[in-house]
C-alpha cells in the first residue's frame, strides 16, 4: 500500500497539472465563444446545484471511518451489510436530490428574477435541469468511489481523473463549436459522471471483490452513521457558504458578469485546494488505521508534520509564482475585464494556506470522532460569513465578496483549530508549527525582492513571463534545497528520481 500512496500522490500532481493546463487553455476559450454572461449563469448555477451535495450529510466520511474499523477487527461479513446499506442510503438520497432539484428548476424565475432577463432565465432552467440530474448520478458514484479510496487503490484513482480531465473539453469544445452554447458544459459534465460510475462499478465488483449483502442489511447502523456523519455535514455546510455562496449572492446583487470575474478567481482558488488535498487524501485510510491501532499522538503529530511540510513546500511556492507572474498571466488567460481576479486569488489563497496545509488534522480529528467542536466552531462563522458576504457585495463588489471567507478562514481555522488540535486532541501543535513554518524562508526570498523589480521592470508581455518565472523558480528551489529541507524529504526526492 505504501507505493499505491507514493504513486497515487505523484499520479495526483500530474493530474493537478494536466487539470490546470487544460483549464487555462478551456475557459479562454469558454469565454470566448459562450459569452462572459452565459458563463457567469453557468458559475451561478453550478453554485445553486452544488448545494444538493449536502444531502449526502457527512456519510461518505463515515464509511472510510467503518469499513476500517470492521477490516482491522476482520469482521468481512459487516463489511458487505455495509456495502449493501450506503447503496440504499445514496440511493435514497439520490431520489431526494431529484425531488429538490426539480423544485428549484420550476422556481428559477423566482430565484433569479431580479438580476436576469427572461432569455437568461430559460437558460438557466435548461442548465439546472441537466445538473439536477448530474447530482443523483454522483451521489450514487460516490459508494464506489469511497470504496476504491478505502481501499486505497490511488493509481487507478488518479488515473481516472486524468482521463476525465482530458475527456471534457474533448467532448465539450465540438458541442460549443456546433452552436450548443453554454449548454455544452452541463451536458459534458452528465456525459462523464455517468461514464465513470460505469467504470467505478465494473473496477470495484471486478477488481476489488466489493460485496453486497442485501438480505441482513443492519439498519440500526444508521444511528451511529448518523451522529457521526452529522457534524462532518455541518462542515459541509461551511465548505458550501465558503466557496459558493459568494457566487450566489454576487449573482442576486450584482449581476452575472460580476459573478464570472468571481468564478475565475475560485477556479484558481480551488487549484490550491487540490494541490493539497490530493497529497493528504491519500493518507486517510492509514490515519484510520493508526487511531484504531492506538498509536501515540506522537506518531500522530509526526505524520501530520511530514504532509503538512510537503503540502506548504508546493503550496507556497506556486502562490508566490502567481504573485510575481499572476497578474500578466490572468490578463492574458481571462481578459483585461477579470484582471480584478488576481487581487482576489491572493486575498483568499494567503489565510487559506493555514488550514490546506493541516488537513491531516482534520482526518485525524475525523478518526478520533473529535471533529464536534470544528463543525460547531465553522457553523458559528458560516453564519458570520453570509452577513459580512452580503454587505460586502452590495458596497465594495468583488473584495467585499470575500471578505467573510478570509474573516472566517482566519478565525475559524487559524486560531480556535490550532487550540483544539493543542489542547483538547494532544497533539504537538507548537512542534508542528515551529517544523512548517521554515517553508515561509524560500517563499519570502524568491517573491519580496521580485515584487520590488517590478517597480522598474513590469511584467507585460510573454518574454518577461518566462523569465521571471524561471528566476523565482530558481531562488525558490535552491533555497529550499539549501536551508529548509530536512532528511525525510531528502529521501523523498531521492528516491522520486530514482523511479
Amino acid at each position: 500500500m505504501g507505493n499505491q500512496r507514493k504513486l497515487g500522490a505523484v499520479l495526483s500532481y500530474i493530474n493537478i497539472i494536466a487539470k490546470n493546463l487544460v483549464t487555462f487553455l478551456y475557459v479562454p476559450f469558454l469565454l470566448r465563444f459562450v459569452g462572459q454572461s452565459n458563463y457567469g449563469l453557468f458559475q451561478m448555477t453550478n453554485s445553486v446545484m452544488v448545494s444538493l451535495s449536502l444531502l449526502s450529510m457527512g456519510f461518505s466520511s463515515a464509511y472510510v471511518k467503518f469499513y476500517i474499523t470492521y477490516k482491522v477487527n476482520k469482521q468481512y461479513d459487516q463489511l458487505k451489510k455495509l456495502n449493501a446499506l450506503y447503496l440504499i442510503l445514496f440511493g435514497g438520497i439520490s431520489v431526494v436530490a431529484l425531488i429538490i432539484g426539480g423544485i428549484l428548476v420550476l422556481n428559477t424565475g423566482a430565484i433569479f428574477g431580479r438580476s436576469l432577463n427572461a432569455a437568461e432565465i430559460r437558460l438557466t432552467t435548461y442548465l439546472m435541469a441537466i445538473m439536477v440530474f448530474d447530482v443523483a448520478i454522483t451521489f450514487i458514484s460516490s459508494v464506489f468511489d469511497s470504496n476504491i479510496t478505502v481501499n486505497e487503490q490511488f493509481i487507478f484513482q488518479q488515473s481516472r481523473q486524468l482521463m476525465q480531465t482530458f475527456l471534457v473539453p474533448i467532448i465539450c469544445i465540438p458541442l460549443v463549436l456546433v452552436g450548443v452554447g453554454v449548454l455544452s458544459i452541463a451536458i459534458t459534465q452528465i456525459s462523464v459522471t455517468t461514464l465513470f460510475l460505469i467504470i467505478n462499478i465494473n473496477y470495484c465488483i471486478k477488481r476489488l471483490n466489493m460485496r453486497f449483502d442485501f438480505s441482513n442489511v443492519d439498519f440500526s447502523l444508521l444511528k451511529d452513521l448518523g451522529i457521526f456523519s452529522f457534524f462532518i455535514f455541518l462542515n459541509q455546510i461551511v465548505d458550501l457558504v465558503n466557496n459558493n455562496v459568494p457566487n450566489f449572492i454576487l449573482g442576486m446583487f450584482q449581476g452575472a458578469k460580476m459573478v464570472a470575474t468571481f468564478a475565475i478567481a475560485v477556479q484558481v482558488k480551488n487549484m490550491f485546494f487540490m494541490l493539497s488535498t490530493s497529497l493528504s487524501s491519500v493518507f486517510v485510510p492509514k490515519i484510520n488505521q493508526l487511531v484504531n491501532l492506538d498509536k501515540s499522538k506522537t506518531v500522530l503529530t509526526d505524520l501530520m508534520i511530514k504532509v503538512g511540510r510537503m503540502q506548504m513546500a508546493v503550496l507556497f511556492f506556486v502562490l508566490g509564482g502567481f504573485i510575481v507572474v499572476g497578474k500578466f498571466f490572468v490578463r492574458i488567460w481571462a481578459g483585461a475585464e477579470n484582471v480584478e481576479a488576481y487581487y482576489l486569488i491572493i486575498l483568499m489563497v494567503l489565510p487559506s494556506i493555514i488550514p490546506l496545509c493541516q488537513n491531516v488534522g482534520i482526518e485525524i480529528q475525523r478518526a478520533m470522532n473529535k471533529h464536534i467542536f470544528r463543525s460547531i466552531v465553522y457553523v458559528i462563522f458560516a453564519v458570520v460569513n453570509i452577513v459580512i458576504t452580503i454587505f460586502g457585495s452590495i458596497y465594495f463588489g468583488l473584495i467585499g465578496a470575500s471578505l467573510g471567507y478570509v474573516i472566517t478562514i482566519l478565525c475559524a481555522n487559524g486560531i480556535a483549530m490550532n487550540w483544539y488540535y493543542s489542547k483538547k486532541m494532544g497533539l504537538e501543535i507548537g512542534r508542528y508549527w515551529s517544523e512548517t513554518t521554515k517553508i515561509l524562508v524560500p517563499f519570502a526570498v524568491a517573491t519580496i525582492p521580485l515584487m520590488f523589480v517590478q517597480n522598474s521592470i513590469v511584467v507585460n508581455s510573454f518574454t518577461r513571463f518566462v523569465i521571471f518565472g524561471l528566476v523565482y523558480s530558481a531562488i525558490y528551489v535552491a533555497f529550499y534545497l539549501k536551508f529548509t529541507i530536512n532528511n525525510t524529504e531528502k529521501q523523498l526526492l531521492l528516491g522520486f528520481f530514482k523511479r
